[in-house]
């Protein structure tokens, strides 16, 4: 399917958060919310559904499970039951959801910094507090402190809240970063979550590996978010 990235589509006069929360002088790449138009099959579905013409009450599609797991299977030989996929209205009530979900208030939530800002937000939401372990800015790249990440895993941490690939330091983690990361969590019975939403925005052919796809045990112990939004 051919599709026309030189289209330019006027988006102020519509409702956009991004367009209209600054003065028309600024240029708003604060958020990300790409300014292409949906493809085709998409407008097209949504139009037969909006033709419809009935808006009531909608359940969770098993097709759509289906579809997310035959996805998952393709892409990262990762063989996930459709009973452990769940539907949510975004990956941002996912970090506040398994904040909620694990643990006790009090317990502390693993973070590595810098890093997305609703997933610092997330613990206090929640009545965890937050325990940072700042990534290690290299020549090249940021790396894991994976002695101060022990060392913080040693606390009170019911939950690690991983972003991989990372978002704002753009790295995709290695799967031995990945293996020692979960290999403490294990160890230390600390619950991974997992942001895992840029995972179709690989360059200078990297793969992404889901955690969770390392092995069962890492799997039993593992929340992945995913997103249709950043693909």
């Amino acid at each position: 399917m051919s599709y026309d990235f030189d289209r330019i589509i006027n988006r102020r006069c519509s409702d956009s958060v991004k367009w209209c929360h600054y003065d028309e002088d600024v240029l708003p790449l604060w958020v990300a919310d790409m300014d292409f138009a949906a493809p085709a099959p998409v407008i097209q579905a949504l139009a037969e559904r909006v033709a419809h013409g009935v808006f009531g009450y909608g359940g969770t599609s098993d097709e759509l499970c289906e579809v997310v797991q035959e996805r998952l299977a393709r892409l990262y030989h990762w063989h996930v039951g459709l009973d452990a996929i769940v539907p949510l209205p975004g990956v941002v009530p996912g970090f506040n959801l398994a904040c909620l979900a694990v643990g006790a208030p009090g317990d502390e939530v693993l973070v590595e910094a810098p890093v997305y800002p609703p997933i610092l937000h997330a613990p206090a939401r929640t009545g965890r507090s937050l325990a940072t372990v700042p990534l290690i800015e290299g020549r090249d790249l940021y790396e894991h402190d994976f002695d101060a990440f022990e060392c913080a895993a040693a606390g009170r941490a019911s939950l690690f809240l991983l972003c991989n690939p990372h978002n704002p330091v753009g790295r995709v983690y290695e799967r031995a970063e990945l293996q020692r990361l979960a290999e403490v969590c294990l160890r230390r019975g600390i619950v991974i979550c997992s942001d895992e939403i840029h995972c179709d925005f690989l360059f200078d052919g990297r793969s992404h590996i889901p955690i969770a796809s390392l092995a069962p045990e890492i799997a039993d112990q593992t929340i992945t978010l995913l997103a249709p939004s950043k693909t």
